[in-house]
């Protein structure tokens, strides 16, 4: 996922983390008991930092009286994380890695906050909603992003987010709000978010191949 600094505020995290929950403004994570007091501050002070701004971002009120239950594996052929609901399971082993990667768990927080009905907005989207909020928004990283002259929203992840990217630069200015937060309202409807788009912008392939038109016609 992404590697970044996160700021110093994990240092003044309560020592409650000691226990197996952790409880702050708009926060309530409950940890498995095999979770190392620091890597409990690790994820308590990244979900503290990005939980309002993902709900913000996306325009719904998050329930932070639910807990979100936080599992590892051990197993380094896993996933790097993994949502199912509000529970997140994450890769002990990709994180000693990565030590400083909060990108994993923000992708991952994101999708507790989307909580969008199964078998209906195609996963393609729902992970390309995650990494723009991540790559463009949160945590904005340039070299994660796809090439445009090659993006292809049907892959998912940076490819999607680059075409939702491009919608947003070219209909909405670059604010972000004006296509997510009614996207993310039909998803969490449980109405297919990818025929709203189309039916919103026009054809999704029409609207790539504008995406690479723009990039040809680059310097």
């Amino acid at each position: 996922m992404r590697r970044t600094i996160l700021p110093l505020l994990f240092c003044a995290l309560p020592l409650a983390l000691c226990a197996t929950t952790y409880t702050g403004a708009s926060v309530n994570l409950e940890f498995a008991p095999d979770i190392t007091v620091g890597r409990k501050a690790f994820l308590a002070g990244v979900a503290s930092l990005y939980l309002p701004q993902i709900a913000d971002a996306l325009g719904v009120p998050f329930d932070g009286t639910t807990p979100i239950v936080i599992h590892r594996t051990d197993d380094p052929k896993a996933a790097p994380g993994v949502t199912c609901g509000r529970t997140i399971t994450y890769n002990e082993p990709y994180l000693r890695r990565m030590t400083d990667d909060a990108g994993m768990f923000v992708h991952e927080l994101t999708h507790v906050v989307q909580a969008y009905p199964g078998g209906t907005t195609p996963v393609w989207l729902t992970e390309g909603i995650t990494d723009y909020l991540r790559d463009y928004i949160l945590l904005p990283e340039p070299t994660r992003w796809a090439d445009p002259a090659t993006a292809d929203y049907r892959k998912g992840y940076t490819h999607a987010a680059r075409l939702l990217d491009h919608i947003i630069r070219t209909r909405h200015h670059g604010d972000a709000k004006a296509l997510l937060h009614p996207l993310n309202a039909v998803c969490r409807r449980g109405e297919d978010g990818a025929a709203w788009l189309a039916k919103t912008y026009g054809d999704l392939d029409a609207l790539t191949e504008e995406l690479r038109k723009t990039a040809r016609k680059a310097p």
